[in-house]
């Protein structure tokens, strides 16, 4: 078995490919053992026999969105459960939350359209959590703009039947860049070499706070009238133009799932035809509408559930490291790059392992989440549920930014582990890795574990169409997934997991008192 050792024979190849690495610390940098014989075996495996393409397909062609709480979620978690079990990995299972989710929900029909002004497809897309209407319904739109719940008395009594406009229109600037970007070398190293600005205490200015707190229940106060007016449909506006619809759930969404609540049917228009319905509506015109909405309810025990697998260790077995991704999405599209494409890079990186049959010092779990977008429900369930394992694992690495390439590894503040992957990565110089940072970042599962003081990371992507385009629409599909990057993103993982499951020590923790959840 050849090992490179980071000794001072080859300190030419690493310190002149680490940025990020301060002059103090060389010395820590160059203890890391890196095995050459195994990297050519995952490289190998993971870059010239990919399942990717084929399992991208099943999943995203076959079976679709993957709504937390939907049969469509459970037919991917049964289908990953099949998967894993075939790659070989052992204690394959959906194992249920310890709480309870709610209700699930999903799409039966949407249809709508324009009546007047004149004639036209309305653009529109459900959200989740939506009731249905009762059969097709014919409405004016009217607009119920309000700086003060006091002002909403003046609408009492001609809601009902309605299409309610109650989101303020505002145009947004063109794109001047719109198309799929990928990070340049030189902008990476240049984030690499700074540092983190001390967390704010106590988060925005009070006065931005106040201005959140006041439409926050402002917001509330007219879904609690809208609930007594009872308007046919209520309208929002998507915050992506070009007609691209980015939905989410329901403003009553999480009273919906706990309840037997029906929400009133909420359609997400697009950003153009909601202008003109407000524009028209300020020169006094009313548009009507014509709509029909149909969703049924699921998942009638209220409970969830994540997959997980392992691959057994051996001298260290009783120790982990854990990787995931969440395996939930939106009800538009096919959530192909948030999240199926993180979830695939994961499944792949554990048959890239078992393939090759490389011994593995510590046991390797992986972990497909549900109930992320609802609030990293299911990692966080389940690092509550495992609370008295949390202390063995070693690591658990996460991807969940699209379908892009990775280019490092985002640090969470932890000093002595960027130290340690900016040397595990560096022989993928030439696929594209770039350097670590210090920084953190949030919005996905590995805050759950760097909550409890768990070494939990996000992979630095390329964004691609991830922020333009793909995130939570519905042309997020398999046509967004750039299936090289997701290759090289997959044999990075592998070669990452195998270097930390060998590893004599476990992954660094942070020092104690330093927040772990702090980051964007």
């Amino acid at each position: 078995m050849r090992f490179l050792w980071s000794t001072l024979g080859l300190a030419f190849w690493f310190l002149g490919t680490l940025p990020g690495v301060p002059a103090g610390a060389q010395q820590t940098v160059l203890q890391e053992r890196l095995d050459l014989a195994a990297l050519e075996r995952i490289r190998d495996e993971g870059l010239n026999r990919s399942q990717i393409d084929a399992m991208a397909q099943e999943l995203l062609d076959g079976i679709g969105s993957r709504l937390t709480g939907s049969d469509q979620l459970r037919k991917a978690q049964n289908w990953a459960v099949e998967r894993l079990r075939g790659f070989g990995l052992v204690n394959v299972s959906m194992e249920p939350w310890d709480s309870l989710f709610g209700r699930g929900w999903e799409r039966v029909s949407y249809s709508g359209r324009f009546l007047e002004p004149y004639v036209q497809p309305l653009r529109a897309e459900p959200q989740a959590w939506s009731g249905s209407t009762r059969g097709t319904v014919t409405c004016p739109v009217v607009l119920v703009q309000v700086e003060d719940s006091t002002e909403l008395a003046q609408f009492a009594g001609k809601l009902r039947g309605a299409c309610v406009m109650w989101q303020e229109w505002r145009p947004i600037e063109p794109e001047w860049e719109f198309r799929p970007r990928r990070w340049d070398a030189d902008t990476l190293i240049a984030r690499s070499r700074e540092r983190p600005q001390p967390q704010q205490q106590g988060g925005p200015p009070p006065e931005v706070q106040e201005r959140m707190r006041r439409q926050q229940a402002l917001n509330q106060a007219m879904l609690r009238f809208f609930r007594r007016e009872r308007p046919a449909v209520l309208l929002l506006s998507s915050v992506w133009t070009y007609g691209i619809l980015r939905t989410g759930g329901h403003p009553d969404g999480r009273l919906a799932r706990d309840s037997a609540y029906e929400p009133i049917p909420a359609l997400l228009v697009a950003h153009e035809q909601y202008g003109q319905m407000w524009r028209l509506i300020k020169r006094g015109i009313t548009p009507r509408l014509e709509v029909n909405v149909q969703n049924r309810w699921t998942n009638p025990d209220r409970r969830e559930y994540n997959v997980v697998g392992e691959i057994p260790g051996t001298d260290l077995a009783d120790q982990l490291v854990m990787v995931g991704a969440h395996f939930d999405s939106w009800h538009s599209g096919t959530g192909a790059t948030d999240n199926a494409a993180g979830s695939l890079v994961m499944m792949e990186a554990m048959r890239i392992l078992k393939a090759t049959g490389l011994p593995l010092r510590r046991t390797v779990r992986i972990a497909l989440w549900s109930g992320e977008e609802q609030g990293l429900l299911g990692s966080r369930d389940y690092v509550r549920k495992h609370a008295a394992e949390m202390p063995k694992v070693s690591a658990y690495l996460n991807v969940d930014n699209g379908s892009g390439r990775l280019r490092g590894v985002y640090g969470q503040y932890n000093e002595e582990a960027v130290k340690i992957f900016e040397q595990i990565l560096a022989p993928f110089r030439d696929l594209g890795i770039v350097a670590s940072r210090l920084h953190p970042t949030g919005g996905t599962d590995h805050l759950a574990f760097d909550a409890v003081g768990v070494p939990g990371f996000q992979f630095i992507q390329d964004p691609l169409e991830y922020g333009i385009r793909s995130h939570h629409s519905y042309v997020d599909t398999y046509e967004r997934l750039v299936l090289d990057d997701l290759k090289q993103a997959a044999t990075i993982v592998a070669w990452t997991v195998y270097t930390i499951a060998n590893r004599d020590e476990p992954m660094p923790r942070k020092p104690q008192g330093r927040a772990a959840s702090e980051g964007r």
